[in-house]
Formats: structure tokens, sequence, C-alpha cells
């Protein structure tokens, strides 16, 4: 059974010799096809604004601080002490989703991650310790964390 494509009688085992010619019009063999965007904001998604030279878009930043940050704790118990943070959190903020508890110890100049979540109050246990220290809270959102040794913080002494 032989099968006829323009002019060519092609058949099983048969190998053409003739050249085929993709696209069929050489004219177009060397052109590329491209694909153009647009970088103009869609209309339906950006809020309008009413002042000039201000973005549309909210800008990516960090939530604002914690505020009043307390600390309680409780009787050792087999030379550990839980310590409990509480504090207030920013209100009306969009950005924030949460809080980290950091603990400085005398004599260290880098804080230690001890605890997080998304609401107060948060506990952790550490050690007894005669030397006075401080419990750092920074607050989470999406877009980052604000800095530790600048966030609120309050001494606390583990004895």
């Amino acid at each position: 059974m032989a099968i006829n494509i323009e002019g060519l009688k092609i058949f099983p085992g048969h190998v053409p010799t003739t050249p085929l010619l993709w696209p069929a019009n050489p004219q177009h063999a060397d052109r590329i096809q491209q694909t153009k965007g647009s970088a103009k904001p869609q209309a339906g998604i950006v809020l309008p604004t009413t002042q000039p030279n201000k973005s549309s878009v909210q800008p990516r930043t960090t939530p604002q601080n914690v505020s009043h940050v307390r600390v309680v704790t409780s009787p050792a118990v087999n030379g550990q002490k839980t310590v409990r943070v509480q504090f207030n959190h920013p209100a009306g903020d969009p950005y924030f989703a949460g809080a980290n508890v950091y603990l400085r110890k005398a004599g260290q100049t880098q804080p230690v991650l001890v605890a997080g979540g998304a609401q107060s109050p948060m506990s952790f246990t550490v050690p007894v310790n005669q030397a006075s220290h401080v419990v750092h809270v920074t607050a989470v959102g999406n877009w980052g964390e604000t800095d530790v040794l600048s966030s609120p913080s309050h001494p606390v002494r583990l004895v």
C-alpha cells in the first residue's frame, strides 16, 4: 500500500531521498517568533490614588514594633525557671503576623531566639542564673522582622 504526498510515493520500508522543507514557505524560514509584553499596570487590580507622586501599590514593609513588654517568672523547679513574656500587638497594623522572643544573656552581645508565635503571652524555660538578662520581643510580618536590638525589651533575673 503506497501513500501519495505531494507527488511522492511513500510505502512501508521506503526511505525518501527528496528533502522536506519546513516551513513550506522558505521566505519565512529564518524568522523568530516573539511574544511582546506590556509593563502597564492592570487597572482592575490597582486602586487609584489622589496623590500624584505616590504609588498606588503598597510598599513592602516590616510591621510596627510591639509595645508594653512585661515579664513574669515562676518559681524554679529542678534548676529550671519558666519565663512568661506578655506584650501588646501593634493596633491596626496589617503587616503584623506574629512575634519572636529573644533572650540576651549577661555578657553576650547576640540574643538567642527562645520563643515565637502569633499572640501574647509566650513562654520558655531556662536554667536558673544569678546574672541579669534582657528579653527582646520583635514583630514579624510577611516581609521581615523588626531589628532585635532596637525592639522593645525588658530586664529579667533568673534566680
